[in-house]
């Protein structure tokens, strides 16, 4: 396996000591001005702990509050991926702060496990970790209890809001370390400003966005259950965006209220302001873009996502691997080496199910015309008389194909298990990881 270069880990270091530091920030504050309220080492302990799980709670909002410079140098699904499973910590945390407070006492407590038992102040904490409880198992479980993305998203942001507001009630009520009202202050603002950033993704942005509305001017059918929504501004400019980058796409009158979800841009980021986006049917609001017509209003919040072939401007060409629709960022990589008349060699393993799903073959096809492009088709049901290649991508099938000599960007999108066999293989054939992007669109 490619060991990580210094530069790799000296910049994931600094991105996660700066959010161990603001994490943390809060017990530095009740360090600074230390309470005088008699509690022994092991109460301590579990009040910092439960302090601990409120300020990762709080610190949620932050990661997906969508700053386009949060992302790197992780990319945008690494973020998500971080926000899911520090879920589990903060969740750790709070279920360690009771157990380690109550100490041996802790089975005469048990009956505060029903709030409605307990005194206002520890009913407060136990709703808080219910809230926190309910928010970690509908998020791991979502497409198991196939709950709609939606009703799920406003599900998510409620109990979010509720266990950190009920969970910072509990912590003044319970006084312990806050029982300077300066400390106690600072510590609140601190928090509920983090939490205010909801308001940012679920009103402020939203709300920005209505100056900035974009026209449906071409829906083009593509092979596979996906379509290609063609977009240009109306009334503005638009944005520029580097190739290989995303944008959350909301359909309708108005961005405030609808739903919305990331789709990669496929056009060439030489050819905006006007866009391309393509959506596969694999649920209710992607089956809904795909009935949409020209005419119709959508809004555009982006660019987003680090993945782009800028991030190897000296490079001695491209390895693009995709499975399924996974090729359009690959396609938008294409098209803008194409418009800006690229002249070195590169590589497209694309793998589908069946030749007459494979999407964005004429496309490639013609983009052979204007690159030194090499398309291979991976097929998993060749059709009778197939010469190509067959199965599933995997090493030897990359061993085979992977250019010998020079350095080559390699970019990697599609279903998370490809991805995860595929990244593994790279790894064991000698490709740097500082050679190697991918992006993961699951992020919900």
């Amino acid at each position: 396996m490619t060991v990580p270069t210094a530069r790799d880990v000296t910049r994931a270091a600094l991105w996660m000591g700066l959010y161990a530091l603001l994490a943390l920030f809060p017990l530095l504050l009740l360090l600074a001005a230390p309470a005088r309220w008699g509690g022994g080492f092991s109460e301590e302990l579990a009040s910092a702990l439960g302090f601990l799980a409120l300020s990762i709670m709080a610190m949620q909002f932050v990661l997906t509050a969508r700053f386009q410079w949060v992302a790197p140098p992780f990319g945008t699904d690494l973020v998500y991926a971080f926000h899911r499973h520090v879920t589990a910590v903060a969740l750790g945390f709070a279920l360690l702060h009771p157990v380690l407070l109550f100490g041996s006492s802790l089975r005469g407590a048990l009956h505060y496990l029903w709030p409605w038992a307990a005194p206002w102040e520890i009913a407060a904490g136990v709703w808080s970790t219910y809230a926190l409880l309910a928010l970690a198992l509908t998020s791991w479980l979502r497409k198991r209890l196939r709950l709609p993305y939606e009703a799920w998203r406003w599900l998510h942001g409620l109990l979010a809001v509720l266990a950190v507001a009920v969970g910072v009630w509990h912590a003044i009520q319970a006084g312990r370390l806050l029982s300077s009202p300066v400390v106690r202050w600072l510590w609140l603002a601190w928090t509920l400003a983090w939490v205010g950033l909801i308001v940012r993704v679920r009103l402020v942005k939203p709300l920005s966005l209505r100056a900035y509305p974009w026209t449906v001017v071409e829906v083009r059918p593509e092979r596979g259950d996906a379509v290609t929504l063609v977009l240009e501004p109306e009334g503005h400019d638009g944005f520029r965006f580097r190739a290989g980058q995303f944008a959350w796409l909301t359909l309708g009158p108005s961005p405030l209220g609808g739903a919305e979800h990331p789709f990669s841009f496929s056009s060439s980021s030489q050819a905006a302001p006007r866009v391309e986006l393509t959506v596969k049917a694999v649920g209710d609001f992607t089956r809904a873009a795909q009935r949409t017509r020209p005419g119709q209003r959508a809004w555009l919040d982006g660019p987003y996502g680090s993945m782009s072939i800028d991030s190897f401007p000296d490079a001695d060409g491209h390895v693009f691997i995709a499975g399924g629709v996974g090729a359009a960022p690959c396609l938008s990589m294409l098209r803008t080496l194409a418009d800006r008349g690229d002249r070195r060699h590169h590589l497209f393993i694309l793998a589908t199910s069946e030749w007459d799903r494979t999407p964005f073959r004429e496309p490639l096809a013609a983009l052979q015309e204007r690159l030194d492009l090499q398309v291979v088709h991976v097929l998993e049901r060749p059709p009778p008389g197939w010469t190509g290649e067959r199965g599933l991508v995997d090493e030897p099938l990359l061993d085979r194909w992977l250019p010998r000599g020079g350095r080559y960007g390699h970019f990697v999108c599609g279903p998370s298990p490809m991805m995860d066999a595929v990244e593994t293989a790279l790894g064991r054939l000698g490709v740097p990881l500082s050679d190697l992007h991918s992006e993961r669109f699951d992020l919900v």
